[in-house]
């Protein structure tokens, strides 16, 4: 797709907005989620694996698993089958230590979905996380009553994925071609984004810095949320 250029005045104009969570919405300053990868590894692998030197951000929790499994040696013939149960697994863990998530909610965020819910807009997330792990973190921020719908990667192995069921979902939605924003965080939002034909926001708040998200050249870079509103105009979330 072509680059589809932004401006700040442009944010505002469309009829539905898909999200990331980790890095664009909040960042969760606990490791209940990664020992739950830990475990998820321990139970396919049989021992103890590492998620050292493995790609997370801008991936997605199956891709995740799999690439620790690959790295480490691991045939897919012996351990895909029986990925998607050690999935459920790691994501009832996350549901019982659901007490432990510390979420920080990022500069922006609250004031940005109250705009677009008031406008009418409609508000869905298209992450890498799976459905129970991602729901469980927008609760625990408080954001997740902004949501109607969700795309996760409990199917979809590969980003784009999850973004292009995000796109249909949106589109059923809206009874017909709605226009559609993506807001994220990594380059791999920005690819994801571009392949289904969607322009996309992104946001230096994850551990890429706004120049390396400029060059990927997304609709529009912004640091935080923050950046889409007047400053001392003395907002309160």
């Amino acid at each position: 797709m072509p680059f589809v250029m932004l401006t700040i005045e442009d944010w505002d104009s469309f009829d539905c907005y898909l999200f990331d969570i980790d890095g664009t919405l909040l960042h969760c300053r606990d490791a209940v989620h990664y020992f739950a990868f830990l475990d998820c590894l321990r139970e396919l692998a049989g021992r103890a694996l590492s998620l050292e030197g493995i790609p997370v951000h801008g991936s997605t929790d199956p891709r995740i698993v799999g690439d620790a499994m690959r790295a480490a040696g691991f045939p897919e013939e012996s351990w895909k089958r029986r990925l998607p149960a050690a999935l459920a697994t790691m994501a009832q863990q996350v549901m019982d230590r659901r007490h432990q998530l510390q979420v920080e909610v990022l500069p922006g965020v609250h004031r940005t979905l109250q705009h677009l819910q008031d406008r009418g807009a409609m508000l869905g997330v298209a992450t890498g996380n799976l459905e129970a792990i991602g729901w469980l973190k927008l609760e625990a921020a408080g954001l997740r009553d902004f949501f109607s719908f969700g795309s996760f990667s409990d199917m979809h192995e590969h980003r784009h994925e999850t973004f292009r069921h995000a796109r249909v979902m949106a589109e059923e939605r809206c009874g017909g071609r709605a226009r559609i924003c993506v807001l994220g965080d990594t380059p791999a939002d920005v690819d994801a984004a571009r392949e289904n034909e969607l322009p996309v926001i992104a946001v230096s708040t994850g551990i890429f810095k706004r120049k390396e998200l400029e060059a990927c050249r997304p609709g529009l870079c912004l640091e935080d949320l923050q950046d889409l509103w007047p400053a001392g105009d003395g907002f309160q979330p």
